[in-house]
């Protein structure tokens, strides 16, 4: 087993030196995107200093994507994450980040995507992010930060005309195809979870679940 991964990280590395610009997929399961290099835990630790060294020391890295990975680690392991990754970023180069929203109004849409969640897969949630919760990291840790969707502490939607070329999404207002899509009985519960005075932004944007969407700059 050793001796496979072993050879995974030689392919991983020779990959990423031949590769400009250099974008990443951080625990990326079987998901694939063209230009993009595809890593999991076991050929890229996100909380390894070595891992990083040993791919990024002299070949820095324009892209990081994580779309609903982080929420799957402690608070306190994101920001020792955000904290290597800096080291191994160019100037100008982005964190995209793609979370559960905690902001998300609809209390169903909670119970299954908050910490310990309902929905399959999300019963190991360790935290539930905020856009505030976002600002505060991109402060303490010297990043930007460019807001692309979320929901605002009131509840309200937030959305930006923004693009997929530091990330594609799949989870978001614009390509979401899932639970609330494929089922009216579980967009009745959603909506039906949904105060009153905030239902109508799902019907003008056509949004159901959305993901807390942002990008750390460096």
């Amino acid at each position: 087993m050793q001796f496979l991964i072993r050879i995974k990280k030689k392919i991983l590395k020779i990959r990423i030196n031949n590769s400009t610009p250099l974008k990443i997929i951080g625990g990326s399961a079987d998901t694939k995107y063209k230009n993009w290099i595809s890593t999991n835990i076991n050929e890229l630790n996100l909380l390894s200093n070595n891992d990083f060294k040993y791919y990024f020391k002299n070949k820095l890295i324009d892209n990081i994507l994580l779309e609903h990975v982080i929420e799957h680690l402690e608070y306190e392991d994101f920001i020792k994450f955000m904290i290597i990754a800096k080291k191994y970023l160019r100037k100008g180069g982005i964190i995209r980040v793609a979370v559960p929203d905690a902001n998300h109004p609809s209390k169903y849409v909670s119970i299954l995507t908050g910490v310990n969640g309902t929905e399959p897969g999300a019963d190991d949630h360790k935290f539930f992010y905020k856009i505030s919760d976002f600002e505060k990291i991109a402060d303490q840790l010297g990043y930007k930060i460019n807001k692309l969707e979320f929901f605002d502490k009131n509840g309200q939607f937030i959305t930006t005309n923004y693009n997929f070329s530091n990330g594609w999404i799949s989870r978001c207002s614009r390509n979401y195809k899932g639970r609330f899509t494929n089922n009216e009985k579980e967009y009745k519960r959603m909506i039906d979870s949904v105060p009153e005075n905030k239902k109508v932004q799902f019907f003008k944007y056509k949004i159901s679940y959305t993901s807390l969407l942002i990008d750390f700059i460096k």
